[in-house]
């Protein structure tokens, strides 16, 4: 276990910290049974995919809240501050409430047996989590899953619904290096007898999600994109909106258009084409969401000069991220996130930037980066490359911790 500072940093997770056994779920359903099955009072939404979970998370939420219920919202990486991943009503919890979850479920893993292992720290928050909806009495609990599906923590609950986005490559290293493999790690969370709303996909991922449903004995419904704009930025939201008004209406058949409107509409979903002045804040890190992103900011950019401040990670594939983003930029810097491990150091970043054909500079820090990149306001700045980066821009440009979604 670790504490609020620890969790503040994010560290502590690792997902292959444990092997695959009876206690890959199991840790985090006897974690739950101890504080008396609070996920058996929630209707479990759960959202699995490679792009657009949280989007779509945070849209169904909204929806649901405009309508007059309830909801927990659980996702994840957190842009800030570590709470953010912990919400009621689209409000993160608060530092009090979060520490003395802690405790408690500090307590209930001294209770597991020795040969379960130490639960990792993304385990315990999903307990905390669930627990915490019950407590504030939230009818449902829109959950988010951290990987894959199959052995992921929030898989040891009973969805009412599962949702898969838009599949494409990431953590190929651990899910599997084809789609057909890595949508049927994240078919995992489907249910027997349970309805499953899906995303088009390519052939590769919709043919391994349709026969998932058919071995699982799943209810399974393709959900197309919506034909206009939503209020989040990008042609890509709409797919996003679609299935969480698909999952609104299926969850709540008698909910009016005007809470699903309304709901759409009042969502702010922080570092996911975020616009703050001549600054765009965008956490892509695979090549499917910086493609997605790359259209967004061509369209929005309306012939203005953009300049990339771009970080990314050790474990992501930096040239399936470049590859869109610099036909649209004029120059980039190459920078990283600070103080963490994951980060691919700013000089091999800006390397691999110019082999790639973009005039680009190299400053680690990230501070100085945005100074250099920002002072010039006639251009538009894009920050992406990782979330855990545009949290870090966010909080050198002066932003507070994003409390409330709505």
């Amino acid at each position: 276990m670790f504490s609020l500072a620890d969790q503040e940093r994010g560290v502590g997770w690792n997902p292959r910290a444990s092997p695959e056994s009876q206690w890959q779920l199991g840790r985090t359903r006897a974690l739950l049974d101890f504080a008396g099955a609070p996920d058996h009072q929630l209707r479990i939404a759960l959202v699995a995919g490679t792009k657009g979970k949280g989007s779509t998370c945070a849209m169904l939420a909204s929806i649901l809240g405009a309508a007059g219920a309830r909801c927990g919202l659980y996702t994840k990486p957190h842009l800030q501050s570590y709470r953010e991943r912990i919400r009621v009503d689209g409000v993160a919890v608060s530092p009090g409430d979060f520490t003395q979850q802690m405790e408690r479920f500090r307590e209930f893993s001294s209770r597991l047996p020795p040969d379960a292992g130490e639960p990792t720290t993304f385990e315990v928050t999903t307990a905390i989590a669930l627990d915490y909806f019950a407590q504030k009495q939230c009818e449902y609990g829109i959950i988010e899953v951290g990987l894959g599906g199959r052995l992921d923590a929030t898989n040891a609950t009973e969805p009412e619904l599962s949702i898969i986005t838009s599949i494409s490559y990431d953590h190929t290293a651990i899910l599997g290096r084809t789609l057909g493999a890595i949508a049927t790690e994240k078919a995992g969370i489907l249910r027997a007898g349970r309805t499953a709303l899906l995303a088009q996909q390519r052939p590769a991922a919709h043919a391994a999600l349709k026969r998932a449903c058919r071995r699982v004995g799943a209810r399974c419904a393709s959900v197309p994109p919506l034909d206009h704009d939503v209020p989040m930025a990008g042609p890509h939201q709409r797919q996003n909106a679609a299935l969480a008004v698909a999952a609104a209406r299926t969850l709540a058949p008698h909910i009016p258009q005007a809470a699903i409107d309304a709901g759409l509409k009042r969502v702010r979903w922080a570092g996911r084409f975020e616009v703050v002045g001549n600054v765009i804040l965008d956490g892509a890190h695979n090549g499917a969401s910086a493609d997605a992103l790359a259209q967004t900011l061509d369209r929005y950019a309306d012939g203005r000069d953009i300049t990339l401040v771009i970080g990314i990670n050790r474990d992501k594939d930096a040239r399936a991220v470049l590859r869109p983003l610099v036909k649209v930029a004029r120059c980039a810097y190459a920078t990283q996130a600070q103080h963490s491990p994951r980060a691919l150091p700013a000089g091999e970043l800006g390397r691999l930037c110019r082999r790639m054909g973009i005039e680009t500079h190299v400053e680690a820090d990230l501070g100085r980066a945005l100074a250099a990149a920002t002072h010039d306001e006639a251009q538009l700045v894009c920050v992406t490359g990782s979330l855990l980066l545009v949290g870090q821009a966010r909080a050198a440009l002066g932003l507070p911790v994003p409390e409330r979604l709505w």
